[in-house]
């Protein structure tokens, strides 16, 4: 029972220290720096959840981490930011730029990673007044790799899912730096 509760409160003091810490930050970078990190801490905590947990459980068998969705997700995140930056500082459009993203990913990965990449470049195509810089574009892509995980199977064969996907995601990242900015 005393794990449990020590659980709890490195929950608790671990969310509100990284609050407090995104509250004072006034600098936009250091407020992503603290959302990543804010991240990172999730996974972490998901998995030590589970950890706990076979441990109370007395079973031994703790969860791998899955690389495929890890460099799904990563790769998201860079896809939309190169996107981005073919579009805005290179000044090639949305259009060519998301062409170029996407005939360069459907030829080094597999339709799956392929498509998932794809997807995020649509972030990228947006106007600077959506999404302001190249790290706003990997973040919001980031978030977007989650989404495509966790939604594989739903509307699987349904055409505007992944502009949905995008949107989606775009507008989820905007309000969440709304309320600290």
């Amino acid at each position: 029972m005393k794990k449990q509760y020590f659980f709890l409160y490195y929950i608790l003091i671990s969310i509100s220290i990284l609050f407090l810490a995104l509250r004072s930050n006034e600098g936009i970078i250091n407020k992503i720096i603290i959302l990543g990190i804010l991240s990172f801490f999730a996974v972490a905590l998901i998995d030590h959840f589970y950890e706990i947990k076979s441990l109370i459980n007395r079973d031994n068998t703790l969860r791998k981490i899955n690389y495929e969705n890890l460099i799904l997700v990563l790769g998201t995140a860079f896809s939309a930011a190169i996107t981005w930056y073919l579009n805005h500082s290179l000044g090639l459009g949305p259009i060519v730029a998301n062409g170029i993203v996407g005939v360069i990913v459907a030829i080094l990965f597999s339709s799956k990673k392929a498509g998932a990449f794809y997807i995020a470049s649509f972030i990228g195509m947006s106007s600077q007044l959506i999404v302001s810089s190249m790290a706003m574009a990997g973040l919001i892509g980031l978030f977007a790799g989650f989404i495509i995980i966790f939604s594989q199977e739903v509307y699987d064969g349904v055409g505007g899912k992944g502009g949905t996907i995008a949107a989606l995601s775009t507008q989820i990242i905007r309000l969440i730096m709304s309320l600290f900015i």
